[in-house]
């Protein structure tokens, strides 16, 4: 009974073993599957982050030809923002409503509601007749810091076969009835200036 008793025993040790043996190639493999999955996701790592080193080097040759984002120093800029005219990059700049925004007055032009104070038609033969309108906005801007943009319209004059622009200048709703005064004082002074030349 005794000889059968450690038969028993000597078969459940054997088994046993087979069982951690089993164990341990599973645990093998499993490691080698993770060890080889890791190092795959850090060379595709490494090369994204090659793929976005080139993408920046591209990004940032800068072409003499046009400004530098005020944003990044590295980086040619796109276009202007609509409210402060500072020159920003294509990550930095945002459109809305046919409105170039920079991150800092993105805020400022979609918590207000605008209004146009102006509609200033000009055409080619007397272009410089919404000048006074771009000047006031950059007078509101630079010397009391209010925000406005402006937007032209366009229209085709089939009959006399040219384009009218239109000159509109955006304020906010709260700024409307002042800055209306405002600018047709501006527009006066301007007048009177050029007569006087």
């Amino acid at each position: 009974m005794n000889q059968t008793l450690d038969t028993t025993l000597m078969i459940i040790i054997i088994l046993l073993l087979i069982l951690i043996i089993v164990l341990a190639v599973i645990a093998g493999l499993v490691l080698a599957n993770y060890l080889k999955a890791s190092k795959s996701d850090s060379n595709s790592t490494i090369h994204r982050n090659e793929k976005n080193k080139d993408k920046d080097k591209e990004l940032s040759t800068l072409d003499s030809g046009t400004g530098v984002c005020k944003n990044h120093e590295t980086r040619n800029s796109v276009g202007i923002c609509s409210i402060c005219e500072e020159e920003f990059c294509v990550d930095c700049l945002k459109q809305i409503d046919k409105v170039n925004l920079c991150p800092e007055h993105f805020n400022t032009f979609a918590d207000n509601i605008w209004t146009s104070i102006t509609n200033q038609r000009t055409t080619p033969d007397n272009p410089e007749d919404g000048v006074y309108i771009y000047n006031f906005k950059k007078f509101l801007w630079k010397e009391k810091g209010i925000p406005s943009y402006i937007l032209n319209d366009y229209k085709i004059q089939v009959e006399n076969d040219f384009i009218e622009t239109y000159v509109q200048l955006h304020v906010r709703e709260k700024d409307q009835e002042e800055l209306s005064k405002k600018i047709e004082s501006f527009k006066q002074e301007k007048e009177e200036t050029k007569d006087e030349q």
